[in-house]
């Protein structure tokens, strides 16, 4: 449906699961499995209006091509498919819509289908879709090289082109252009571009806000490629090198990741992933004169989630934040340093997953006056005074989990201090 007004359409993602299980991305298309015939693809086909305006859209053969299923129909079959099998348990994955909004799909109604909706065969069906979906094939890995690769050129052109009085938009502009050049079909997700005090907004839409000679820049954006998304940060600063605090702090963050990527093995628990680097980075807190006490009990206190208020991490894949995080049985923690968790299971073989820590100065959080009262010993409040507008550090890659040892896909678009710096003086005086 047109959005009101405009003329133009949101811009179609496939449900994820349609995408795993069909290998395709149809708008308004259903994909139905029956054990004794096998998979069923309806397709809906492009009317003469629908030619016109925004063109033929996919035939049924070129359909049957792209995934596999010998003879998808056209959606106007689904009505007399579903009548067929009228009165039997019918299990619901993925996009609900059809369940809502039946005449979109050319059914009249379901009560006279007289369906039998298996709430828990949905809900069983979907956890083991989810499952499968945590260990990558060969294809898909090939397809999230592919995302990373472009998303590398992105950073590139961010270490190269960023200098005082570019706005964050226009930075955006270059980042993404750079995606596209190199074989994006989309943006993974919503780019965020936050310099100074903007970059310590954790999902920060970028801005007509100029970046300021000494500031620092966060950059969260990374390219999706047939429907695999990247999913990159890199912190740099505006001028040619990092200075004072901005260097101490880099290094912390850039210190827990290493140790994060190195020890994503099999077997190691991702919430043991969290928690020691929230102790890393509270030890380094503590060195900086920023937090006081024993790192391991400013952990236990949730004192570090102060500065470090979100999850490690998370799983990669046909989204950013993809299915499979939490293993069946566990249940997301409401401690203020774990309830923004987004993975909590043993890591295995083919699994991808995001290392991303981080060190922030959020104003929300700092200027809590609940939080000042009961954080009142172990913040040294004098100090974070001085740095509300710091803004924020993080990094992140994206981690192949091997029998080997951890592959870092994302490894060629530099985060070493040294390294970073280079870029920028080579950027700002060429």
């Amino acid at each position: 449906m047109a959005i009101a007004g405009t003329d133009q359409y949101h811009d179609f993602h496939a449900h994820p699961d349609f995408a795993y299980l069909s290998g395709a991305a149809y708008p308004g298309s259903v994909l139905a499995f029956d054990p004794r015939e096998g998979w069923n693809l309806f397709v809906p086909l492009a009317s003469i209006d629908d030619r016109i305006w925004v063109g033929d859209g996919e035939s049924l053969e070129g359909a049957a091509t792209t995934t596999g299923i010998e003879r998808p129909r056209p959606l106007s079959a689904l009505a007399s498919w579903l009548e067929s099998h009228r009165g039997e348990p019918l299990a619901v994955l993925g996009n609900h819509d059809i369940l809502q909004d039946a005449a979109a799909y050319g059914i009249r109604g379901w009560a006279p289908l007289e369906p039998e909706l298996d709430v828990e065969a949905s809900a069983r069906l979907t956890e083991r879709i989810a499952e499968s979906r945590r260990t990558k094939d060969p294809s898909e890995l090939s397809r999230m090289r592919a995302a990373a690769n472009a998303t590398a050129a992105g950073h590139r052109a961010a270490f190269r082109l960023a200098r005082p009085g570019m706005t964050e938009r226009a930075l955006q502009v270059e980042v993404e252009a750079e995606f596209f050049r190199n074989g994006a079909a989309r943006t993974a997700y919503g780019s965020i571009v936050g310099g100074g005090p903007n970059g310590a907004v954790l999902h920060f839409s970028p801005t007509a806000r100029p970046f300021a000679d000494g500031e620092i820049v966060l950059m969260d954006a990374a390219a999706e490629y047939e429907g695999y998304a990247a999913d990159v940060t890199r912190t740099f600063p505006v001028g040619e090198r990092f200075s004072g605090i901005q260097r101490d702090l880099y290094a912390l963050v850039l210190g827990v990741q290493q140790q994060a990527v190195h020890d994503a093995r099999p077997g190691v628990e991702y919430r043991d992933l969290h928690l020691a680097a929230s102790l890393r980075i509270a030890e380094g807190l503590v060195s900086l004169g920023i937090l006081r006490g024993s790192p391991a009990d400013l952990v236990e206190q949730d004192v570090h989630a102060l500065f470090f208020p979100h999850g490690l991490g998370h799983m990669l894949g046909l989204a950013t934040h993809d299915a499979g995080g939490c293993l069946a049985g566990r249940t997301p923690s409401d401690r203020f340093g774990l309830k923004w968790l987004r993975a909590d299971l043993p890591l295995q073989p083919g699994h991808v997953v995001t290392i991303e820590p981080g060190v922030y100065f959020i104003r929300a959080l700092l200027t809590d006056p609940f939080r000042r009262s009961r954080y009142a010993s172990q913040v040294n409040w004098d100090m974070v005074e001085q740095m509300l507008d710091f803004g924020g550090i993080r990094i992140e890659d994206d981690v192949l989990v091997t029998a080997d040892g951890p592959e870092m896909l994302t490894a060629s678009i530099p985060r070493e201090l040294e390294e970073i710096e280079e870029l920028r003086r080579e950027g700002l005086r060429g």
